[in-house]
């Protein structure tokens, strides 16, 4: 477990008097929420100006590197319940830590976080990578509406995201910026060398849970290879529905790579990413900007924001949520079509490199967080 002091954070590369910017993660697991996280840090750090380091809460396997950790048990699981030694934790944490800004990648450190820095005057943005998926139950919907106000500024992933931050949960526009999602074109690009695979690959990249819908995956490949079609399959993930899916994807000629760390270096084999989520929870599908980052055009439901990144017909085909018949159909089409996927995955990376490589969306957080860290200077910790 890292040590949480001031001397740690100095010997992490934060000189007296440059302000941190502390961004929060659930797990090390190597998701798209902390991938991005890892990103956006790396990217918006200036020795000397700025310093942005990462902290997880939970422990687990080591996916994505971080700068700090607190190693909290209950990282298979760290959305069941709430934690109150975590949160006293966190909250010691945080005194050491004395950052001048905060952000919570996600509903998981928003929920520790605004205990944790309660008479602590020092700004919260809350990334929402997602629209709300939790129960309407007046109880459950209610706390999630406090939390989700208490933050200086949330940042929204997507535009429906945004809408719903206004609409449902009342927050004041002023409060609201869109912070699309990014990814490192140099950590993500296509493979190198020319040819056409022999055996297209298929790949899913994803938690393996109901919203991410991996079975569905499944059910395309057992389609597929039923029509006489030769491919290969991978599925990149872990989750509560390993179990179930493992028997039918041994049935469909599916590997299971479980959870990777080099998820970068796994998508450059692959031909094409099939994305069959359902909509609950979806913002802006970081999965989607790395696969087309990664030159591979891709087949994905109607879910929030993958309208914005995937541009139907050009660089891949959006289908309906349920209409597993046109996933079907649309992923034939680019096993049967070598030159359609170099097409739209040339197009892919196009649009990508332009509208969420992390040059693009770094601009965008600075605005979010330069009057904050002008804010952060001017208030003293209380004592």
């Amino acid at each position: 477990m890292t040590e949480h002091t001031n001397e740690a954070i100095n010997a992490a590369g934060r000189p007296e008097g440059v302000p941190l910017v502390l961004h929060v993660i659930p797990t090390q697991l190597a998701r798209g929420a902390q991938r991005e996280a890892r990103a956006l840090a790396d990217h918006l750090d200036s020795p000397g100006v700025r310093n942005h380091r990462v902290l997880s809460l939970f422990d687990g396997p080591a996916g994505v590197a971080t700068d700090f950790s607190l190693d909290h048990p209950g990282g298979s699981a760290p959305a069941e319940g709430f934690n109150l030694r975590l949160a006293i934790r966190l909250r010691a944490a945080l005194a050491d830590f004395a950052p001048a800004v905060v952000v919570a990648h996600g509903s998981e450190p928003l929920k520790y976080l605004v205990p944790a820095m309660l008479g602590r005057r020092r700004p919260l943005v809350y990334y929402a990578i997602g629209t709300y998926s939790g129960s309407d139950r007046r109880l459950q919907f209610r706390l999630w509406k406090h939390l989700v106000a208490r933050p200086e500024v949330v940042a929204a992933e997507g535009a429906e995201v945004l809408e719903e931050c206004v609409t449902r949960f009342g927050l004041p526009p002023e409060r609201v910026a869109l912070a699309p999602n990014g990814r490192d074109p140099e950590v993500f690009h296509p493979r190198r060398g020319d040819g056409e695979s022999i055996r297209p690959l298929l790949m899913f990249v994803g938690a393996l849970t109901t919203g991410k819908r991996p079975d569905r995956f499944v059910e395309v490949v057992a389609a597929l290879r039923a029509e006489g079609r030769t491919l290969r399959a991978e599925l990149i993930g872990d989750g509560p529905l390993r179990d179930k899916v493992a028997g039918p994807a041994g049935a469909a000629d599916v590997e299971l790579l479980g959870t990777r760390s080099d998820v970068a270096e796994q998508m450059q084999r692959a031909d094409a990413l099939v994305f069959p989520s359902r909509p609950a929870g979806e913002g802006m599908p970081g999965v989607l900007i790395e696969a087309g980052l990664s030159g591979l055009p891709v087949v994905a439901t109607a879910a929030p924001g993958v309208g914005t990144i995937v541009k139907d017909g050009e660089t891949g085909f959006i289908v309906g949520v349920d209409d597993l018949s046109g996933m079907i159909a649309a992923t034939a089409r680019l096993i049967d079509d070598p030159g359609l996927r170099s097409a739209m995955g040339r197009a892919a990376r196009q649009h990508c490199l332009k509208h969420f490589s992390m040059e693009a969306v770094g601009e965008q957080w600075m605005a979010i967080l330069a009057p904050l860290l002008d804010a952060g200077r001017s208030r003293p910790e209380p004592t």
